[in-house]
């Protein structure tokens, strides 16, 4: 038992020691999101990725991050981001989506945990041999957990007026889903590092996640049965479609029938973040290290000039 504890000591705290000589860094986010889903769009039906993604309907999302460097290349970062995302069949320019004429906006609170590898490193930015500017480009991916509570904008008989309304709870397509949703973020970055303390970066990601409802609209309209059991403004938010629509794009009403096709639930809608970052970077040393090397580094005593910062 002893030799055992001996050999974890050498294996966990050895090394947890030398990784508290590398840097954490933390700060904040702001940039814009938007997303891919069932709203909105161009031309098609559905095209894939980027190809259906309405740039006017782009948002913000305010966050921040934190990040621990284990070695190189390889550090990790939890992130927690509060984006919003929002569509409106009325930006496209299909007819039968305009005719289907539902809108939403989705303000998310999204927490994600990330490994990053750095596939490119410059640590004297200049080439001045002081080791206080670099560069560094990154890749990542991640997993995420995040809340999602989409809206509708309209003024639904027995409702409070014109305005925002909460569309989960009132089941438009007859069926429930949970505002708690799993996703996993993708993408990549940089960021410069100036005098060794100040980060600035730039990060863009790419969420693909395991729900089609962050607009409320996946598969077919409620049946009959269905509707007889929602509340007025469960139906009014549900078909959006009027007579005066029909007639204006010329597609018959009853496409937007009971049991009708409402959105497509083969592809699961994913989210776009790209973000300015501001970060603070943290120095600290492990008392092994100084144990070991602080005289050398310590006032007084001989200064050695190290081949690469850390970063």
């Amino acid at each position: 038992m002893r030799k055992i504890i001996i050999l974890l000591t050498f294996i966990v705290i050895i090394p947890a020691a030398g990784y508290s000589q590398y840097y954490w860094d933390y700060g904040l986010k702001l940039g814009m999101s938007n997303y891919v889903g069932d709203i909105g769009g161009l031309a098609g039906t559905a095209r894939p990725w980027l190809l259906d993604m309405k740039l006017q309907e782009t948002r913000w999302n305010p966050g921040a991050y934190v990040r621990f460097k284990i070695r190189d290349p390889f550090s990790i970062e939890a992130d927690f981001d509060y984006l919003r995302i929002q569509g409106a069949d009325s930006l496209s320019t299909n007819p039968a989506r305009r005719e289907r004429n539902l809108n939403f906006r989705n303000d998310i609170l999204d927490l994600s945990f990330k490994g990053l590898y750095t596939f490119y490193e410059n640590p004297d930015l200049g080439n001045t041999y002081r080791y206080q500017n670099s560069f560094s480009a990154y890749a990542f991916l991640g997993i995420s957990i995040f809340y999602t509570n989409p809206e509708g904008y309209g003024d639904p008989p027995g409702g409070s007026g014109p305005g925002w309304y909460s569309l989960r709870p009132l089941k438009t397509e007859g069926v429930s889903y949970s505002p708690i949703q799993p996703g996993i973020p993708v993408g990549a970055g940089f960021n410069f590092t100036l005098s060794k303390t100040y980060r600035i970066g730039f990060e863009v990601a790419w969420t693909e996640t395991f729900t089609d409802y962050l607009d409320d609209v996946s598969g077919s309209y409620p049946t009959a049965a269905q509707q007889a059991t929602m509340s007025p403004e469960a139906l009014y938010f549900s078909n959006r479609t009027t007579q005066a629509l029909a007639e204006q794009y010329g597609i018959a009403t009853n496409n937007y029938g009971p049991g009708q096709k409402r959105g497509d639930p083969n592809d699961h809608d994913s989210f776009l973040t790209a973000d300015v970052t501001l970060g603070y970077v943290i120095r600290g040393r492990s008392s092994f290290y100084r144990s070991h090397y602080g005289g050398l580094f310590s006032k007084g005593k001989y200064r050695i000039r190290r081949r690469r910062a850390k970063f």
